[in-house]
Order: C-alpha cells, then sequence, then structure tokens
C-alpha cells in the first residue's frame, strides 16, 4: 500500500471513530489528509471503497496480532487470548461496529465481505469446539445443531458488546477488553465438563468483574 492511501486510511479511521461514517464527507476526509478531492477519489472513488480498505486493515491487523501470540497449553485461556486481541482490533475500528446497521444498509459490497467473514468465524468457532471435545473440556451436544447456535448467540455478542459498553460503562479501553472477553467466555461454561470447569478455574484473569 503506498503511502497516500495509508494516510487516507488513517485519517478516515481516527474521523469514522470521532465522527460516524455518515457525518464525514469525502471532501472534508481530502482536506484533513492535506490532499485534494480529485487525488482521493483517484485512490479511493467512493466512501464504501474506503470502508472496504479499512475492513481489510482490520482483517490484516487481527490476522497479525493472533500469530504473535503464543499457544498456550489451556485450550480456554487460548481462546480468552485470542478474543482479547480480536477485541482491541474491534476497538481499534469502533466506529465500525457502533454503525454496522448504517454501513450495510449504506454499503453493499461491505455487507457481503462480512458474510463471507463470518463463514470464516463459524468454521474457526466449530474447530475450537471440536477441539475442546476432543480434550474433555466440552460435552456432546444434546440436540442437533446445539452449538450451531451457540456460534451464532456468540456472533452476536462479539458484533455489539462494544455499542452497549459505550452506553453502559465508565472503564478504560483495556478495563472494555477485559470485562468483554470474559463474559465471552462464560459463554461456554454451561457446556463444559468437570475437567473442563476445573480448568476454567484455574485461569488467572484480571478484569473487571460484570456489574
Amino acid at each position: 500500500m503506498n503511502k497516500t492511501k495509508q494516510k487516507i486510511l488513517s485519517k478516515a479511521l481516527a474521523l469514522y471513530n470521532r465522527d460516524g461514517v455518515s457525518n464525514v464527507s469525502i471532501r472534508q476526509l481530502a482536506k484533513d489528509v492535506g490532499i485534494a478531492h480529485s487525488n482521493l477519489i483517484y485512490h479511493y472513488p467512493t466512501h464504501e471503497d474506503i470502508v472496504l480498505g479499512l475492513h481489510d486493515l482490520m482483517l490484516r491487523e487481527a490476522l497479525e496480532l493472533n500469530t504473535g501470540l503464543v499457544q498456550n497449553d489451556s485450550p480456554l485461556k487460548s481462546l480468552y487470548e485470542t478474543t482479547k486481541t480480536g477485541f482491541s482490533v474491534v476497538y481499534e475500528f469502533r466506529f465500525f461496529f457502533k454503525e454496522l446497521q448504517y454501513i450495510c444498509k449504506a454499503f453493499s459490497k461491505v455487507k457481503e465481505v462480512l458474510r463471507q467473514v463470518e463463514k470464516v468465524r463459524y468454521v474457526m468457532y466449530k474447530k475450537v469446539i471440536g477441539d475442546m471435545i476432543a480434550s474433555d473440556l466440552i460435552r456432546s451436544e444434546e440436540f442437533d445443531g446445539e452449538f450451531d447456535d451457540l456460534i451464532v448467540r456468540i456472533k452476536i455478542y462479539s458484533d455489539h458488546w462494544l455499542e452497549s459498553s459505550s452506553i453502559y460503562d465508565d472503564l478504560s479501553k483495556e478495563e472494555k477488553i477485559n470485562k468483554y472477553s470474559y463474559l465471552l467466555l462464560q459463554h461456554i461454561y454451561p457446556y463444559l465438563t468437570d475437567k473442563g470447569k476445573d480448568e476454567f478455574k484455574r485461569i488467572q484473569i484480571t478484569t473487571t468483574k460484570p456489574h
């Protein structure tokens, strides 16, 4: 990515996080970047192109951070650390999640990309659950599709925790990430075996407990 594109995306992220996508014009963005309007639309013709560029940047950053994580002997601890990493990226690109409904209505290409990414997330969570079943940390399904439904609930939670936190919490960035990562882990607790619950209790987590 060339330097001009980097500058555009960096400034767009700052403005979108502060003011929201719907409140930032292409001309305002060009002015803040310090380039001509024609130069900006040469690189990113529309808002949708900018949002797609930021979404791609978000995914690459999440992948790089997760690749750098040290593998843990505890699958539950690894899930918690991976979730914290993911939620830190969510916070960095928070405009996306605070305006998710607007973005999906306004930008059809972005909506389609999100649907494709969701398929990848589904496969990832299925593997995590499968590995935990194989390790006798999670029990088997008690009815068809039980864990598919769990993944849907995790997806809904992951997409909307930040918006809820911005309304109800007076916490620092780190406190929010710790708190809501821990809450996500609790989605899995009812499905743990006795062995899984013992491992859960051994996880040392520094977090602001939910109120």
